[in-house]
């Protein structure tokens, strides 16, 4: 019988002391949740999953235009 596996994934961009919640993310890029109007610089994604938190300071290079939720960016840690 095969196994199933589920983890409970929660995905949020902090930025200019706002939260915003992530629908998407990807290698370079990420899609908001809702229409929201995030402009370049330095933000944090934050991953939750199953109640242990990951960040990545990231330095947002393309926000998402007024038709897309969808903005890239690079890591801005110095590691």
């Amino acid at each position: 019988m095969p196994k199933t596996f589920s983890a409970d994934v929660e995905l949020y961009l902090k930025m200019n002391g706002s939260r915003y919640e992530l629908g998407h993310l990807g290698p370079g890029f990420a899609l908001l949740a809702e229409q929201e109007s995030v402009g370049e610089g330095i933000g944090e994604i934050e991953m939750i999953i199953d109640g242990k938190a990951t960040r990545l300071e990231i330095r947002v290079t393309a926000p998402p235009s007024a038709e897309s939720r969808r903005f890239e960016f690079e890591s801005a840690s110095s590691e």
